[in-house]
């Protein structure tokens, strides 16, 4: 049974503080950094001394995946640390290109969403500071690994949904689970839009390869699940039973906003069911809405009809 020392790291973001987590066992590993803020890496520092250790011991970085409140101060920690990094190849990608944005934006002009709020993202982008990733020591997991420790061994899960490359990992011997934002204790978390590297233009099923995944762990004995936003939880079949029901009545509302409303883009349909959306929330609500509308088009259960550059989708039938 691996020690873990989780800390709480201060963020600017509305989601609030961001776990990480020590593993007090040599190699001594830091799961997530924590954002790019000097708050945050004041936390840290503090936040392991009840551990007996600082952070200049840390061995090992590991992250669930690239997103600013969990990566941001990866340069600043492998810079005195000398830690080596763990990450999913799709994740360090997107940490060293540009590409998935101007990608992200291509959707964002198909789903409708109108000139002014486009450019609303795209100062919001400009805005962050992104991770500066350290030039060397980088090892790439793709998930069946396990990383060993002197007490134990953490087994290292692909978990893609909320991200193309979110890595989960878990100890079997003390049934600790380390969910990143797959699982969240007050949250759903989003289903965000990416794309295949290996099909440049198609989108990846992210709201399928996510409830996959909730079924995939449904199944494992985990005893705690130590999540990236909130507190420890205990009954995840609770937590994972609520998420799928979640994203049942969102289709479903979808489905009626539809057959109410008739055809529909991605940024209308957001607009009836998210209020008062702005900045990258913006993005956010079209990537949860698009992700089911890929299901419900799957199923056959709405059609799509183009219109210059924006997608309409209509209840099939």
């Amino acid at each position: 049974m691996l020690p873990i020392h989780p800390i709480a790291v201060p963020t600017p973001y509305p989601v609030g503080t961001v776990n990480a987590y020590v593993i007090l066992s040599r190699p001594y590993t830091l799961i997530d950094t924590g954002p790019d803020i000097k708050e945050a890496g004041e936390a840290l520092k503090k936040g392991v001394e009840p551990a007996g250790i600082s952070l200049h011991e840390i061995e090992r970085i590991v992250l669930t995946h690239s997103h600013l409140d969990h990566s941001g101060l990866i340069d600043w920690l492998s810079g005195f640390s000398k830690a080596t990094l763990f990450i999913h190849p799709a994740e360090l990608k997107k940490m060293v290109s540009d590409d998935p944005f101007q990608q992200r934006m291509q959707f964002v002009i198909k789903t409708g969403t109108p000139e002014d709020i486009i450019r609303q993202l795209i100062k919001w982008h400009g805005e962050f500071v992104f991770p500066v990733m350290p030039g060397k020591r980088i090892v790439e997991l793709a998930g069946g690994e396990e990383l060993r420790f002197d007490e134990g061994f953490l087994q290292v899960y692909h978990l893609p949904g909320h991200a193309s490359g979110h890595l989960c990992f878990f100890d079997p011997a003390g049934g600790n689970f380390f969910s990143g934002d797959f699982l969240l204790p007050d949250i759903t978390p989003n289903p965000v839009v990416e794309f295949d590297p290996d099909c440049p233009g198609k989108r990846l099923p992210t709201l399928s390869l996510y409830l996959e995944g909730l079924h995939k762990i449904d199944k494992m004995d985990i005893k705690t699940v130590w999540p990236g936003h909130g507190e420890a939880i205990s009954d995840y079949h609770r937590v994972i039973a609520t998420c799928l029901q979640h994203h049942r009545e969102r289709a479903n509302w979808i489905m009626e906003l539809l057959r109410v409303n008739g055809e529909k883009n991605v940024y209308e349909i957001s607009q009836l069911v998210f209020q008062g959306l702005t900045g990258h929330d913006v993005f956010l609500g079209l990537s949860e809405i698009q992700a089911h509308l890929d299901i419900l088009a799957e199923r056959e259960l709405v059609k799509i009809r183009e219109r210059g550059k924006v997608f309409y989708y209509s209840v099939a039938g």
